[in-house]
This record gives structure tokens, C-alpha cells and sequence, in this order.
């Protein structure tokens, strides 16, 4: 068989054998379509309305690409099959609004990803033992902890196809030009030595574009103040219901009760019930919740729906006590309407370990001899000065008290 994607990032993306397109065409891979990849950077960039959903078709595309480099011959047809299988489905543990909601349910995509993909009453684990393929050899892949050490870095690394498509397409998307990857030069050149992927030292200007292609895009998309406002929003939203609830408050959205109280509890959401969560439900229960006798919640709720976050500015302490004060006379507890925002600095490049993974970038000189791309990279080695660069203290409050 041979099915065909048109894909905008990619061009034309092949898939070869019936079990992908039994996983692609799963409820839990669909409802990928469902989520924007990349949340809040919707409402600062027209365009970035592409999915979770397209992101795994792209990295699927990519890791076909470099399994068909020479070095990748000597993979088994087994491990070419579940390399693949982890890719696509490497973000199918996603909730609403990206990343953000990780930060609501207090666990990490990866973990849901575990379990949507062994679930015995869900529709992955029973395709995949139809095709005679074990769901713990995917989660072991996405985990970093396969035996065949290559298959984990194709899909988790610096220089993986995870990170490749997001780049590309999230740029693409967004209508900026930061991370224009030579990856048809990258994947051409790609070795395997010692079990490891490894890069020829002509290919370190490709490398270290990609990398500041990466900064940037942390810089400018990622962490853009419309989209970072909306993230703290949203939160803010949630921790009113939650605090809410800790008052016996009777929400008019039995869905609240239904889908958050295991969050209440401190539980996990049952994957019955987290496969419903995507950001058209979560919008609708917000456009509900305009409507509760709450004024802080339905404040909140009309804000996320009508774009119209809490904004980021500085301010000294001075300001800070009189922001406080003008909130609490509007009836808005500070709580949830002055947030000081925790950014993570984004970084260049680091070696070494990772969450158990490896995540140095690996290049082969003319002698053979493997060495970190800090031996050979002046811009790799730039990292510390980039991260000690001072920030202004900034807070997210409403705009009307600015």
C-alpha cells in the first residue's frame, strides 16, 4: 500500500504499511487535529494554527528520511518499524493549549503518551499487537531508554526530528524566517559511530544555524509576550476553579466536576476521559464560564475568549503596591491578576545529560575521532553568556490598571 500527505512543511510525505495508517486513522491520533501546536502563540501570529496532529506527520517524515541515510542500513526492519511508530505518536499524549496544561494536570505529556499507548481498552496497544509490534518498545523509545540507543536519539536529542519539524514548520507558520535548516545536508552527511549519531565537521555551519535558528524562535515565538499572557491567563483561570471548588462553588458547567476533579483530588485524569480534552472543549467550557455568578472566574473567562490576556510590564516596587491596591478595589484579588512570570532561559546549546537522556550533538573529525560539538563550535561554546544575560523585572497584570 502507499498512502500520500500533501504536507506544507515537507511536501509529499510517503507512508508505506497499513499499521500507520490504522494509528493515524485511531480516535487518539485524530484528536491531535484538535490541538494547535503551539497554544497561546496563536493570538500573536495569524497563521499559527497548525496542530499537534500535522507536527507527528512531520516527524514521521523525517525520521523515514534519516533511516534511509547508508549508516541506517544496518538497522533491523523491526527497529525501523517502531522508531517510526514513536515518532508519529510521540505527542500523542498532548492536552489542550500545548504545553500549558501540563502545568493544570501537574504531569507531563510523556507520561500520558505511556499510558494512551499500553491502555489495553484503547484503540494503540490493540493495533499495534495486530501488527505484531509491543507498545513497550514505543514507550521505551520516547522514554530515551530503548536498547538501541540510536533509535532514542532520532526521536529525543539537540539535533532530533522532533525538534527539526517543530522548527521548520513553526516558523513556517508563524511567517518568520529564523530557522531555515539545511536538513537535506544534515541528513545526507548523518553517521553512526559507536552508537551514536554523529555529523562530519563540514556540516557544524548547518549545525549552528539551527541552533540559533532554535534560540531565536524561544525568543521571539515562544516566549512572546501574547502568548506567555495567555498561558498565565489561563492558569489564573484554573486556579480560581480550583479555589472555587475548595468553597463548595456549584459551577453551571457540570463539566468542570466531570473532567477536573481528579485534579482536585490530586489524581490523574482517567485517559477515558483525558482523550476528550482538546482546546474546542476547553473553549467551550471558558465561553460557559462567562456566565457564572463569579466575577473573577467569569472575568477571567471573557479575557481568554476575547484576547484580552493579562500584560506584561515592568515594575518597581512602588508601582506594585499601588497596581495591588487598584485591583482590590475593582474586586480583583491579586491572586490571580498579578502574576510575576518565571521564564526558563532559553539556552544555546548543553551537553550531557538530560532527564536521563543524551542530548550532546556529536561531530566526527577527518581522523575519526568523535568529539562534542563544544570542541569544534565557537557559537556552541557562547551558551554561559547567553544565559547570565540580566532581565528586568516584569509582571502580568490587567491593562486597565497600568
Amino acid at each position: 500500500m502507499e498512502k500520500v500527505f500533501r504536507d506544507s512543511v515537507h511536501g509529499d510525505v510517503f507512508i508505506h504499511d497499513e499499521v500507520f495508517m490504522e494509528i493515524i486513522n485511531s480516535s487518539e491520533m485524530q484528536r491531535l487535529r484538535r490541538i494547535l501546536q503551539l497554544g497561546g502563540a496563536q493570538f500573536a501570529y495569524a497563521g499559527a494554527s497548525h496542530t499537534r496532529f500535522t507536527h507527528c506527520i512531520g516527524v514521521y517524515h523525517i525520521i523515514s528520511q534519516f533511516l534511509k541515510a547508508p549508516d541506517f542500513a544496518k538497522i533491523s526492519a523491526k527497529d525501523k518499524k517502531i522508531v517510526l511508530l514513536a515518532g508519529l505518536m510521540h505527542d500523542i499524549g498532548h492536552g489542550p493549549f500545548s504545553h500549558t496544561f501540563e502545568k493544570i494536570s501537574k504531569r507531563s505529556h510523556e507520561e500520558y503518551s505511556a499510558d494512551i499507548i499500553r491502555n489495553p481498552k484503547g484503540n494503540i496497544a490493540k493495533i499495534l499487537k495486530k501488527h505484531k509490534v509491543d507498545p513497550e518498545d514505543i514507550i521505551a523509545i520516547l522514554e530515551g531508554k530503548y536498547p538501541n540507543k540510536i533509535l532514542n536519539s532520532l526521536v529525543s536529542s539537540q539535533l532530533d526530528a522532533d525538534r527539526i519539524d517543530y522548527l521548520m514548520r513553526d516558523s513556517y507558520y508563524c511567517g518568520v524566517n529564523y530557522s531555515s535548516l539545511d536538513t537535506e545536508f544534515l541528513i545526507r552527511n548523518v553517521r553512526i559511530i559507536d552508537d551514536k549519531i554523529v555529523f562530519p565537521k563540514k556540516t557544524i555551519h548547518a549545525i549552528e544555524s539551527y541552533l540559533l535558528g532554535r534560540y531565536h524562535m524561544y525568543k521571539q515565538v515562544y516566549e512572546h509576550k501574547l502568548s506567555t499572557g495567555f498561558d498565565v491567563t489561563l492558569i489564573s483561570w484554573f486556579e480560581r476553579i480550583v479555589d472555587l471548588n475548595e468553597k463548595g462553588y456549584q459551577f453551571a458547567d457540570q463539566r468542570i466536576n466531570n473532567y477536573f476533579s481528579y485534579i482536585f483530588n490530586g489524581q490523574n485524569i482517567p485517559i477515558d476521559l483525558y482523550l476528550i480534552l482538546d482546546d474546542f472543549t476547553m473553549f467551550d467550557i471558558m465561553k460557559n464560564c462567562q456566565k457564572e455568578n463569579d466575577h473573577i472566574l467569569s472575568d477571567l473567562s471573557d479575557r481568554l475568549v476575547n484576547r484580552n490576556f493579562l500584560k506584561l510590564k515592568e515594575a518597581d516596587e512602588f508601582k506594585i503596591r499601588e497596581i495591588k491596591n487598584l485591583l482590590k478595589e475593582e474586586g480583583k484579588d491579586p491572586k490571580y491578576y498579578f502574576i510575576e512570570p518565571k521564564f526558563k532561559k532559553p539556552s544555546i546549546y548543553k551537553d550531557g545529560l538530560t532527564d536521563g537522556k543524551d542530548q550532546t550533538i556529536y561531530i566526527v573529525d577527518k581522523n575519526n575521532v568523535v568529539k562534542s560539538l563544544t570542541k569544534f563550535s565557537l557559537l556552541a561554546n557562547t551558551v554561559k553568556y547567553i544565559e547570565d544575560e540580566k532581565t528586568i523585572k516584569k509582571y502580568f497584570f490587567p491593562k486597565e490598571v497600568m
